[in-house]
């Protein structure tokens, strides 16, 4: 997945974070948190990201896990996030 559908899949876990009514906020804020680190991640020179492409990688999947039943369409989306990161090499 090119840098610019993964910036389109993330602006779409916003989207369907600012929709998701049961989250709660500390989670609300983790994932922005993580997104935003992403979307920063892209913009740098990867090489010099290296050492920060593995912790983003495992929170991408520790997120995945957790709304895995209660908000597949958020999970569908992370999945997505988390293929495209694998696929950039992060």
């Amino acid at each position: 997945m090119p840098k610019k559908e993964l910036l389109e899949t993330l602006a779409k876990v916003h989207r369907e974070l600012a929709g998701a009514e049961s989250i709660d906020d500390e989670t609300r804020q983790r994932l922005t948190k993580l997104t935003n680190d992403i979307r920063q991640l892209l913009e740098k020179d990867m090489a010099e990201s290296a050492d920060e492409t593995e912790p983003l990688s495992e929170q991408v999947h520790d997120l995945v896990l957790q709304f895995e039943t209660e908000h597949p369409q958020l999970t569908t989306a992370l999945n997505q996030v988390a293929a495209a990161l694998s696929n950039l090499g992060i």
